[in-house]
C-alpha cells in the first residue's frame, strides 16, 4: 500500500523537477560582465534573467579611500554583502560597522544604508540584488552619464539621483556619518 501511495507522489515530483527554466551558469575569475558605472568598478556575474529567482550578483572593487553608495532607500529590492577581501564600512540605518573579508550584510529593502572604504587597500565584495531590476538601474545610470557627460561631482550626484528615484531609491546624502564625509564630500 505504501508503495502505491509513494509512486504517484514520485511521479508527480520527477516531473515538475526535472525541467529547469535556466541553464547552471559558472563564472571564472575576469569572465563576468563590466558594468559602467561610476561609483566603483563592478562586474555582473549572474543576471536577475538567468534564474528563476531573479537575483542578480555583482563583484564590486571599492579602491581606497572612496565613497562607494551614498545613503539611500530601496523599495524594490533587497541587497545582501559579502566581504571578499579588505575592509569595508557600512551604514544600517543610523548604525556604522566596519567589517572585513567573512562579514555578511543583509541591508533589506526600506532601511537607510550606504557603504564605503576608507582604509588605504582595495576592497572586495560581493552583492546580490533581489527581485526588482536593480540591474537596469546601473544600466540607466550608465547610459544617462553616457549622453549628458556630467561636469561636476554635483551634476553627477544630480542625475543619479534622478535616475534613482525613477526606481525607487532616495538617495539621502544628509545622512552621510560623520566619519564618512570626507570621502562624500571632500571634507
Amino acid at each position: 500500500m505504501k508503495n502505491r501511495l509513494l509512486f504517484p507522489f514520485a511521479a508527480v515530483f520527477s516531473l515538475t523537477g526535472a525541467a529547469h527554466a535556466h541553464e547552471p551558469k559558472i563564472v571564472m575569475p575576469g569572465e563576468g560582465k563590466p558594468v559602467a558605472v561610476p561609483f566603483h568598478p563592478t562586474t555582473l556575474l549572474l543576471s536577475e534573467e538567468e534564474n528563476e529567482s531573479g537575483l542578480s550578483f555583482y563583484e564590486f572593487r571599492v579602491p581606497p579611500k572612496t565613497a562607494a553608495a551614498p545613503p539611500h532607500i530601496h523599495t524594490q529590492e533587497d541587497e545582501f554583502f559579502y566581504v571578499v577581501s579588505g575592509k569595508v564600512s557600512f551604514l544600517d540605518r543610523e548604525t556604522v560597522v566596519s567589517g572585513g573579508p567573512g562579514t555578511f550584510v543583509s541591508l533589506t529593502r526600506n532601511n537607510l544604508h550606504a557603504f564605503w572604504n576608507d582604509t588605504d587597500e582595495e576592497a572586495v565584495l560581493l552583492l546580490a540584488a533581489s527581485q526588482g531590476n536593480f540591474e537596469k538601474f546601473f544600466d540607466e545610470v550608465a547610459m544617462a552619464v553616457q549622453a549628458e557627460k556630467p561636469a561636476s561631482a554635483e551634476d553627477m550626484g544630480a542625475l543619479i539621483g534622478r535616475v534613482a528615484s525613477a526606481r525607487g531609491i532616495t538617495i539621502r546624502m544628509d545622512a552621510v556619518p560623520d566619519e564618512a564625509r570626507a570621502l562624500y564630500f571632500g571634507e
